[in-house]
């Protein structure tokens, strides 16, 4: 009797029936081990018995295994094979990083870095205000504006530089002071200061003989 044709060996499902001479015998089918007279599954994953590629993930199947190849890689030409190049996800344009941050590649990933002059958790960034925060290096005689990103110096009035540097304006030496002809400049920091002339009196910039009355407005 062929106990394989028949039906009445008693084979597990995953086993393989060869009829002998007044019986049979079994063979469990490839990736199947004899446990305990019981057919279990070999979990190639777990065992490291898999072929998958180095960049890829296993997962056990019911006598087999299954390989995917990991985030950045792509399935090669050959079975259970990723292809070593890495997918350029700043290149591509599949990154998720901030208009304003900056995507670098890396193997099998990408990495988001918010620009200088901002901040933020890099998928969010923001402009930095760095006048506020007091981050500059615009001069003590000068003063910051915030701009996006960065910020501008510029110097104080009376005050000539770069708004980084800033040196004071001699009015009395160039010149462009409103002193009274019958005055003497006087150069401050950022400014100058007039004084009338000994003999005369006023605030400076009008000067008048002490005999002479000053000119007023009348209303």
């Amino acid at each position: 009797i062929n106990e394989c044709t028949t039906g009445a060996h008693n084979c597990h499902s995953q086993a393989s029936c060869t009829n002998t001479d007044g019986s049979f015998t079994c063979t469990c089918n490839t990736g199947y081990i004899i446990v305990t007279c019981l057919y279990t599954d070999i979990n190639e994953c777990t065992t490291g018995a898999h072929n998958c590629h180095s960049q890829a993930s296993c997962t056990n199947t019911d006598g087999s295994f299954t390989c995917a190849c990991n985030t950045g890689y792509i399935q090669g030409q050959q079975l259970r094979s990723c292809v070593y190049t890495d997918i350029n996800e700043c290149a591509d344009g599949s990154h998720n990083c901030h208009s304003e941050a900056t995507c670098t590649n890396t193997p099998g990933s990408f990495t988001c870095a918010c620009n200088s002059g901002y901040a933020g958790d890099v998928y969010t960034c923001t402009d930095n205000d760095e006048c506020a925060d007091g981050t500059h290096n615009c001069s003590p005689e000068g003063f910051c504006t915030n701009t996006l990103g960065s910020f501008t110096c510029a110097c104080d009035s009376g005050y000539a530089g770069d708004g980084v540097t800033c040196t004071d304006i001699d009015e009395c030496m160039t010149g462009i002071h409103n002193c009274s002809s019958k005055a003497f400049c006087t150069n401050t920091d950022g400014s100058f200061a007039c004084t009338c002339n000994s003999g005369y009196r006023g605030d400076g910039m009008s000067c008048a003989g002490k005999d002479v009355p000053l000119a007023c407005t009348c209303l």
